[in-house]
């Protein structure tokens, strides 16, 4: 079974310049200048407000790359194919990173067919989900986080969702927040037990639409600056949209055998 990419984002200002360009490429596209200098203009008399207001553009398209992480016989996780049919005692983690600032948020499907969070977590970060530009995620965190297949053959699925702006109904969710709709312990106090429901996941799918994101899977051998040869197994998801409403999600799924 091939990992399964469900990918929608929100419409948004796109620049003439992204056109045709693959993911990868958008992913590390330049940042661009969101208020260009234009020649100066008569300054019109103020209206009233309408209902309907323009997103504030961001200078990058929002992008994200993750990569599946399995542990060698040498105890070092190296990137693998996505696709690989993963076997019972195999060992895995997920790496993502994030083109530019934003939040981040996992969740895994269980047998149950409930939704577990998986991050944000106490282990990283203080429980906090914004994530930077250049900072890898490892999912579990810490240096002992792992994904053990064990000998029920089946599919594990995962969800990401990365935005812009905080996600609200998936912040009630996992975190601690008061009457005014504001995070307790500085933004970071994580629900004791926070789950996610199908109908959030569904309605986050629902919310945008496939053909506004770009996808692409790579596998090959990257030249580094130090002369050495390394392999690159991702996958670069991006929405072109550079407005600060941004948003994409993301469905992963990843098979195991016996």
């Amino acid at each position: 079974m091939k990992t399964l990419l469900v990918m929608t984002a929100l419409a948004g200002v796109v620049s003439a310049q992204d056109s045709g360009l693959k993911a990868r490429e958008l992913f590390y596209a330049p940042a661009q200048d969101s208020q260009p200098q234009t020649a100066p203009k008569k300054v019109a008399p103020a209206r009233k407000p309408t209902t309907m207001q323009v997103a504030n553009v961001a200078n990058v398209p929002l992008g994200l790359r993750y990569s599946v992480l399995k542990r060698d016989a040498t105890e070092k996780f190296v990137e693998t194919d996505a696709d690989t049919t993963f076997r019972s005692g195999d060992r895995i983690r997920l790496s993502v990173d994030s083109n530019s600032s934003g939040y981040l948020y996992v969740v895994s499907q269980g047998s149950s067919g409930n939704w577990r969070l998986l991050f944000p977590s106490a282990e990283a970060q203080g429980g906090s989900n914004h994530i930077e530009k250049g900072l890898s995620q490892q999912i579990p965190a810490g240096n002992k986080g792992q994904f053990v297949f064990d000998d029920e053959a089946g599919t594990e699925k995962l969800f990401l969702v990365l935005t812009r702006q905080p996600e609200p109904d998936l912040d009630k969710l996992i975190y601690s927040i008061d009457s005014r709709g504001a995070h307790t312990s500085a933004g970071t106090g994580l629900m004791a037990s926070a789950k996610v429901g199908n109908d959030v996941v569904n309605r986050l799918r629902d919310e945008v639409k496939s053909r506004d994101l770009v996808f692409e899977k790579v596998d090959e051998m990257k030249e580094q600056a130090d002369g050495q040869v390394k392999a690159e197994k991702a996958t670069y998801v991006v929405n072109p949209s550079r407005t600060d409403d941004a948003r994409l999600v993301v469905d992963v799924a990843l098979k195991h055998g016996k």
